[in-house]
């Protein structure tokens, strides 16, 4: 038995939610003040945000580059 198309799909939907919840829901915290970072770790911290945008810029590249059938010839 192998895993269907659907469940495929569920799964890259759930993982996208998830990331770009967690991605957002941290960048949130720090802008709204409710976390800081200590001095000595801002450059880890300024590191991990653009690694992590990176990685969402990745996740919508997928999400926008995907092939789908035409329906019709609307070009």
């Amino acid at each position: 038995m192998g895993v269907t198309d659907k469940a495929i799909a569920l799964s890259q939907i759930a993982l996208s939610v998830l990331f770009f919840g967690g991605y957002f829901s941290v960048v949130i915290l720090f802008l709204l003040g409710h976390s800081s970072v200590p001095s000595e770790l801002r450059d880890i911290f300024s590191g991990l945000i653009g690694l992590l945008s990176a990685g969402g810029l990745m996740i919508l590249q997928f999400w926008f580059s995907r092939s789908r059938p035409s329906g019709g010839s609307n070009a």
